[in-house]
This record gives structure tokens, sequence and C-alpha cells, in this order.
């Protein structure tokens, strides 16, 4: 029978990359070449390989990948678990998007309704990097995130709460030639202005390039959506963004066109691991964060999918 506490023991080795990090990382004491015998006693029981050292790296058999997956739900749920068995409403939630935020900006009502029914529960909302988000949930940093459709394989779900178009902006004195609905030869034989390499709209943008084989002239490239106005306004060139971006300040200077059938739509929801368990307060911040967008959900459920 598999001992609970020999597969702790490898699960925060696999997990750490090795005996030394996991020693540290471990909630009780244990020296490294006591965690490192524990571990060979469970390959032993086992009669299988589950890690090998190549010359300093620590890597994981087939074997190894496969009980590390198998167990990491269970392990990682364990604390939220027992909060829940003991009716506790203390804890930590992490919630996070892809930057800019388009939906937890607005989430100023949720949270205050949430503070109110569970003052006990710190909540943290992050915005970081599309390609940095997916790996938090991934990793379990993050409980769950919104964001862009993401293109994962494995326990993951997708509900997607609004979507919107694809716009070309662009300086308003500037004579672009094209008509209502331009093409991508039209598009790529301008000067081009971009989010940053990283971003859910980057790699979409130069997909539909590379499909049509392509070459997207891309001239400037930021993190910043005000710097990226700013470089439309001064007629640097055009750049191609989501609907929901934050317009420029000046109300004129600027016209957009629409993009989309080129671009398709961009879709935009909630997306977490469907084997980890959330407490009863997570759910609860979901369902309020909903009650204060109402206009943006593309229904009362949503699309959703495994990935």
């Amino acid at each position: 029978m598999l001992n609970l506490r020999q597969l702790e023991y490898f699960y925060y080795v696999a997990k750490y990359g090795g005996f030394t990090h996991a020693a540290r990382q471990l909630p009780f004491p244990i020296q490294q070449p006591a965690l490192s015998i524990r571990v060979k006693a469970l390959e032993e029981d086992l009669q299988i390989k589950l890690y090998r050292i190549m010359g300093r790296r620590f890597q994981l058999t087939p074997n190894g990948e496969y009980l590390f997956n198998a167990i990491k739900p269970f392990l990682e749920s364990l604390d939220t678990l027992e909060r829940h068995l003991r009716g506790e409403t203390h804890g930590r939630l992490v919630v996070a998007e892809a930057a800019p935020m388009l939906i937890l900006k607005d989430h100023r009502k949720a949270l205050l309704s949430f503070r109110e029914r569970y003052p006990n529960v710190q909540i943290s909302v992050l915005e970081m990097k599309w390609s940095d988000l997916l790996q938090s949930v991934s990793d379990g940093t993050v409980d769950f995130a919104f964001g862009s459709s993401p293109e994962l394989h494995g326990s993951f779900s997708f509900e997607e709460w609004t979507e919107t178009d694809y716009l070309l902006l662009c300086n308003a004195d500037l004579n672009l030639g094209w008509g209502k609905k331009p093409s991508l030869a039209d598009i790529a034989a301008h000067p081009l202005l971009l989010l940053e390499r990283g971003t859910a709209d980057r790699r979409h943008i130069e997909e539909v390039f590379s499909r049509e084989n392509l070459s997207p002239n891309v001239i400037f490239e930021t993190s910043s959506y005000t710097l990226l106005n700013d470089a439309v306004l001064n007629g640097a060139g055009v750049a191609i963004v989501n609907a929901l971006w934050p317009r420029p300040d000046q109300p004129h200077g600027w016209k957009t066109v629409n993009a989309s059938h080129l671009f398709e739509k961009k879709r935009i929801g909630l997306f977490r691991r469907t084997e980890t368990y959330l407490p009863p307060y997570a759910n609860d911040y979901l369902v309020m964060l909903r009650e204060t967008l109402p206009a943006r959900r593309k229904s009362p459920t949503g699309a959703r999918r495994k990935i």
C-alpha cells in the first residue's frame, strides 16, 4: 500500500526540482539526506524508477511524471479542504488577469460585497503578462484567472464571459488608402505598433499574419497602452488593439477601423484547473463578480470547454 507521507516527500521533490530545494519548502523539518532516503524507499516499494540525476539536473522519469500529476491535485487541495470541512472562513484568494485588466478593473462592487461577507479572507488581485498568467494558474500560484481563451492542453476549463472586436487604431489625418474592410496585405504594408511579445493579442496577431505568409512591419512594441496610444496620435503608424482597450484621453486626433473580419473576435473569460478544489468563498466571489458585470457577460453560464 502506498504511504501517504512518502508520496508527500516525493511531491515536494518533484515540485521543486530536487532534494535540496524540497527540504527547504517542506512544512515540517527534514534534512536533505533523509529526504533522499524516503524517496528511494518509495521507489523500492513501487519497484520503479521515479527520477534520475543528469549531471546536476534533477529529472523525473515518465513514471515519475505520471505519479506527480496523479497526486498533485489531492495534495494541493488539502489546505483549503481542511478549512472547508471545519467551516472556517479564513484564507486567501488569489485572482489574476492578463494586462490590461478588462474584467477585474470593474470589480469594486464585488470586492466590497466579498469583504462584508468574508472579512477574514485576504483577496489578492494581480495583473501580469498573458504567458505568465497561464503558468501561474498551471502551478497553482493563482486560483483562477481572466484573459483571452488560453491554448493549453490538460485539465483546464475556460468559461467565456465576453467577446470583443479587433480594431485598427490610427491617426485621424493618416491617409491609409484602404476602404472600410482593409486586407491583411494592406495592413502589412504600413508601420505597425503592437503590444509586446508574451501578450495574447500579440501572439494572435502574429499567427494570423503567419498563416497568410505575411511579415508585419512592427516598428514599435510596448507593454503600455498609454505609450501605444501616444505613438498613434503622433502618427508613428497603425496599432492593432481590441475594442476594450483604454482609449486615448483626448477625444480627437484618432480613428478606428474594425478588423474582426481578419482577426476574428477576441474571447475573454475565466479559466482554471478543473482538478483543483476551490473553497466556497472563491465560488461566491465569482458569483458577486458576475452580478456587477451584467453588460459583459455573454450568457448566464457562459461557454465552457475543456482544454
